[in-house]
């Protein structure tokens, strides 16, 4: 039995508002937390500092050198901490956003397809990526048609990929597919994420707030230009 996917304006609009709003909460809720990094670490030396020069001595000799470079090392330390607290924020943030896409395309393949003929267990139905674009593919739309972005889709599933599991697979994928998004070292030419092995205990990706309203866009593009009415050959 043949079965129709049907995107009506309302589901377009539906599904792009909830991209949006995923990223406005980065953008203007959790990024604004990391603004002044820099200040707030020179903030926490400049307080230790103080602190411990205003203790009672108690007799006890004090080497203001010290002090002075102890709390140095305590505010290279807090920027450190925050610097790899935005770069967790927004890995997270770049792995979320494939997420939600993926949720959102199947539980609509689900939906649209279970009225036409039945669908014995969802949690393996449309599970994997490329399973989505054979379904996709089955009711006659072209996934690599440009206004359906499939290439930045695939690009950020391999990149949630990484972020979750660091090396394999994805990670030699995604070296092909696009190799600027993988941090090298500033003294030896080697990607940082085969010298630590790992993605999120330390800054190994060339990711930010930029990258992750390009591939909101791709995102936002696919749901618009997805056709309207479209059937499957059986």
């Amino acid at each position: 039995m043949k079965s129709q996917l049907y995107v009506p304006e309302q589901t377009r609009r539906y599904f792009g508002s909830q991209i949006s709003s995923f990223i406005k909460i980065y953008s203007q809720k959790l990024l604004p937390v990391f603004k002044d990094m820099e200040e707030e670490a020179d903030k926490h030396e400049t307080d230790f500092y103080n602190d411990y020069m205003n203790q009672p001595s108690n007799g006890d000799s004090v080497d203001p050198g010290s002090i002075a470079e102890e709390a140095r090392d305590i505010g290279i330390e807090h920027y450190s901490f925050l610097k790899l607290g935005k770069y967790h924020l927004t890995a997270t943030w770049h792995a979320m956003l494939y997420e939600l896409w993926e949720q959102q395309i199947r539980l609509f393949l689900f939906r649209e397809i279970s009225k036409d003929k039945p669908i014995n267990d969802f949690k393996i139905f449309c599970d994997k990526l490329k399973r989505i674009k054979k379904e996709l593919e089955s009711h006659n739309i072209d996934t690599q048609q440009q206004g359906l972005c499939w290439n930045k889709i695939d690009e950020l599933n391999l990149l949630c990929n990484v972020i979750k599991h660091s090396d394999g697979k994805s990670l030699d994928r995604l070296r092909r597919k696009n190799p600027a998004l993988l941090k090298k070292g500033s003294v030896v030419d080697v990607e940082l994420i085969k010298l630590y092995r790992t993605s999120l205990l330390e800054e190994v990706l060339n990711i930010d707030e930029t990258t992750l309203q390009d591939y909101e866009d791709g995102l936002l593009s696919f749901w618009e230009n997805i056709p309207e009415r479209n059937y499957s050959n059986e």
